[in-house]
């Protein structure tokens, strides 16, 4: 029996893969950075609304970079379900 705390979710950064995820129904959730460009809030927010995600735009590219964990800013990136 495992004493650690509970899992923390899969982040998956990088528009590509967030659209593959999103449309597969691989996606639980999506943040969008509010900083990103407009084509790519408009793209992915509708993309979320069709396929059913809940999306979060309160995040700039550089939280949601280092909420990945990665060294460069992230305009979108998705949690597995």
């Amino acid at each position: 029996m495992s004493t650690e705390g509970p899992l923390q979710p899969m982040l998956v950064a990088g528009l590509t893969q967030s659209k593959k995820l999103i449309k597969g129904g691989a996606a639980s959730s999506a943040f969008i950075a509010k900083d990103a460009d407009a084509k790519i809030i408009n793209l992915v927010a509708e993309l979320c609304q069709v396929h059913g995600v809940p999306y979060d735009e309160t995040k700039t590219k550089k939280e949601l970079g280092t909420m990945c964990q990665i060294d460069v800013d992230c305009a979108v990136c998705v949690t597995l379900k």
